[in-house]
């Protein structure tokens, strides 16, 4: 695991995962240095399923069919990719435990856990074609969210702008995820995307010092935005379209929030990735549809009360 550093959080709970193993105990500091600590403890020979072995893969099919995927999942060629990259996915049963349970207790994150999985192999084939290794960057774009599995259900579904100690406690989850991840894996890109998919260039959180390992994170924080942007949250009126989520995403990439290449070879995807990307124009105009009402995050008035 590469060096490098990020303020600690005091557990406030036993950390325990799917499968009932304690991961860490109430009271202990979730850093890095504990986290290479699990990481070091996981084991080394556990037998692992792959995707199509699991239920999961109904979930994977189903996702193939949702409108907000068709532009990515639609055409037959892009479903084959797609399909291809992910039933090469695999983990120990731990981890599938971990998306089992939230499937159960969370539909809404375990469907982002699908559609940023989907999503990403998509980006992934297009960007790496069949390289080595590539099963292992897409499965970590499918467990990359459950941290949030053990984040308050208040918080998780709040209709309202979150207060600045609720959205506090949220941006533990990364650092839980990651944990849960490594307990089972020990170091594995699954644990660095579950770690810093929020890190928004340094402008989201956890806050790091150092260089982060980030082969792969560009694309899994997109996919991963894409995802989240297209589905209903209860936090906005209606989700945004495909072509809003893009002219967000774009917003967001040209003010350095994003990886910009990471943006526009979505968007070449989404035109069905036919020739060079860089022979790609972007729209000179935003003309997809975002919702009015977006209380995600922490309201202006409290962050400016917070400054």
């Amino acid at each position: 695991m590469t060096d490098f550093a990020l303020a600690g959080t005091v557990l406030t709970r036993d950390l325990v995962a799917a499968s009932g193993k304690l991961v860490a105990s109430r009271g202990e500091i979730a850093d890095i240095r504990h986290l290479k600590e699990v990481a070091a403890r996981a084991p080394k020979d556990a037998r692992q399923r792959a995707l199509h072995e699991t239920k999961i893969s109904d979930s994977v099919l189903e996702s193939f069919d949702a409108a907000p995927l068709q532009h990515l999942a639609g055409p037959p060629d892009a479903r084959a990719q797609i399909a291809d990259a992910l039933c090469e996915v695999r983990f120990p049963d731990a981890v599938w435990q971990e998306l089992d349970a939230m499937r159960d207790e969370d539909p809404v994150r375990f469907q982002h856990a699908v559609w940023t999985a989907v999503v990403s192999a998509r980006l992934f084939r297009a960007a790496l074609g069949e390289a080595p290794g590539l099963s292992r960057l897409v499965g970590g774009a499918l467990v990359h969210d459950v941290g949030m599995r053990h984040a308050a259900q208040r918080l998780r579904f709040k209709r309202d702008h979150l207060t600045a100690n609720e959205a506090l406690t949220l941006e533990d989850h990364p650092i839980v995820g990651a944990l849960i991840l490594a307990s089972a894996l020990g170091d594995a890109p699954a644990v660095h995307f579950a770690l810093l998919h929020h890190t928004r260039a340094g402008f989201g959180y956890p806050r790091v010092a150092g260089k982060p390992p980030l082969r792969g994170l560009d694309l899994v924080s997109v996919a991963s935005a894409f995802a989240a942007l297209v589905a209903p949250r209860s936090f906005r009126q209606q989700p945004f379209n495909a072509r809003g989520a893009a002219d967000q995403l774009c917003d967001e990439a040209r003010a350095g929030y994003f990886d910009a290449r990471a943006v526009r070879l979505l968007i070449h995807c989404m035109r069905g990735a036919k020739g060079p990307m860089n022979d790609l124009k972007l729209p000179r105009t935003a003309t997809g549809f975002r919702p009015a009402r977006n209380h995600h995050g922490v309201s202006r008035e409290q962050a400016q009360a917070g400054a």
